[in-house]
């Protein structure tokens, strides 16, 4: 190419490769490879700044303060008492909790106990203490006892029962009078009277009404009415109960046969369902 041919651009790119091969030969020939650091020199070292000098020591020794102990300014008498700096060592509370309710699973054994005062129940496991009773801790338990270890020793609680105070009182339950023999009256004559549990029915007497003369055309003398029979003594609450657990077990009676035979088979013609 000629050289008036050359544009400006191609004259940038000649210098710039024309250096790049001269910078190329100076590092072949250890260009940068003998520099050496300057000597040291005195009069370019700052010296450091001088620290102020310490003041006095404010607190004295140990010795000089003996007479806070031994006159505690929080103290109305000024004199040493002796404080606790945690409750633990404090008198413990107490120990009036109630058993109120027992749960024992496979996984996992636990009692409700609750204040004797009344209040909020309190759940506690094998092993663990009650809310606020830090140094007493369940150790036993049964399906109606709780033993606790503390202290004051060993402490079982009974299961708490329902005695029959407060409340709404029982459903009156009605007591089916006991089948067997009508009393025998008094006037009832001897021949008249049942003689055995099995007797059949016994046909009271005739009694004439004073009204009605007789055949010797005399009236006969008014036969006083025989006393009524003697109620049936009322109920107590533990027979109530009675009467309720057995009809309770009936019903499950039933239902267990209900759920054993589901489909009952279809009656004979000989047969009444």
């Amino acid at each position: 190419m000629r050289p008036e041919a050359w544009t400006a651009r191609t004259w940038i790119l000649a210098t710039v490769a024309g250096w790049s091969v001269v910078v190329l030969l100076l590092a072949v020939f250890g260009l940068g490879g003998r520099i050496t650091p300057l000597p040291a020199d005195p009069s370019l070292v700052q010296a450091l700044p001088k620290l102020p000098p310490a003041p006095p020591e404010r607190l004295g020794g140990l010795p000089q303060y003996a007479e806070v102990g031994d006159r505690p300014l929080f103290s109305e008498d000024r004199r040493p008492k002796p404080f606790f700096l945690s409750g633990e060592e404090a008198a413990a509370p107490a120990f009036d909790l109630v058993l109120s309710s027992v749960l024992i699973t496979p996984a996992l054994e636990m009692a409700i106990v609750q204040p004797a005062q009344g209040g909020e129940g309190r759940r506690v496991r094998v092993g663990e203490s009650p809310e606020g009773f830090p140094g007493w801790r369940l150790t036993e338990l049964s399906p109606r006892r709780a033993v606790f270890d503390g202290p004051e020793g060993r402490r079982e609680l009974e299961l708490r029962v329902f005695d029959g105070a407060g409340g709404q009182p029982p459903t009156a339950v009605a007591v089916p009078p006991a089948s067997g023999p009508m009393p025998a009256s008094p006037n009832t004559p001897p021949s008249a009277r049942p003689t055995g549990g099995n007797a059949g029915p016994v046909a009271m007497p005739t009694v004439p009404s004073p009204s009605t003369p007789t055949a010797s055309g005399t009236t006969p003398p008014a036969v006083a009415p025989s006393p009524p029979p003697p109620s049936a003594p009322a109920t107590t609450t533990e027979q109530q109960m009675d009467a309720i657990r057995q009809r309770i077990e009936q019903r499950r009676a039933q239902l267990r046969q209900q759920q054993a035979n589901p489909n009952p088979p279809p009656a004979t013609p000989g047969q009444t369902q």
